[in-house]
């Protein structure tokens, strides 16, 4: 009996933001909502898509930020959470800060997600890359091989969140 109260309490605890603290996963659960966040439209070439591309940075796609940096930021407070919406896959970033992933995109976590039939936001994988064994197209890199380059921008790439312009 004792044991099923434990259970209890851990499952309820935390809300919508629990993937907010430093050294914190995300959760699916954090992610449920991302079209509502604002909105950030990358254009590209579609074509680049048919044309074996990578499936991760070819076409337009939509990037969506919870909650902006305070102005003048140099870096995104923990807790930050990006998705990118492509043709073929949705990913997402989410800063844990502290120690985590000190060998590549410092603080950052990656995520890739997927909707469910029935509308639910999943979790096909995340931590500090892609399962072994997974790419973006004819491509041989992880997340942190791209993202650890952009220092001045914190890790992201994405044009339109630069954080001297946000």
């Amino acid at each position: 009996m004792k044991l099923w109260l434990v259970a209890l309490m851990v499952m309820g605890c935390g809300g919508g933001t629990t993937g907010a603290t430093s050294g914190t996963p995300a959760f699916a659960r954090d992610f449920q909502d991302y079209e509502s966040w604002e909105t950030f439209a990358v254009p590209g070439n579609d074509a680049d898509v048919l044309d074996g591309g990578s499936v991760h940075t070819a076409g337009s796609r939509t990037l969506y930020l919870k909650e902006r940096p305070p102005k003048g930021s140099t870096e995104f407070p923990v807790g930050t959470m990006i998705v990118k919406v492509g043709t073929f896959n949705t990913f997402a970033m989410h800063k844990r800060g502290g120690t985590y992933n000190t060998k590549g995109a410092v603080g950052w976590e990656w995520v890739e997600l997927e909707r469910t039939a029935a509308g639910q936001m999943i979790i096909v994988w995340q931590g500090l890359g892609p399962p072994a064994g997974e790419r973006y197209g004819d491509f041989d890199l992880t997340c942190n091989d791209c993202h650890s380059a952009a220092t001045a921008n914190d890790s992201v790439l994405a044009g339109p969140m630069q954080l001297k312009e946000l």
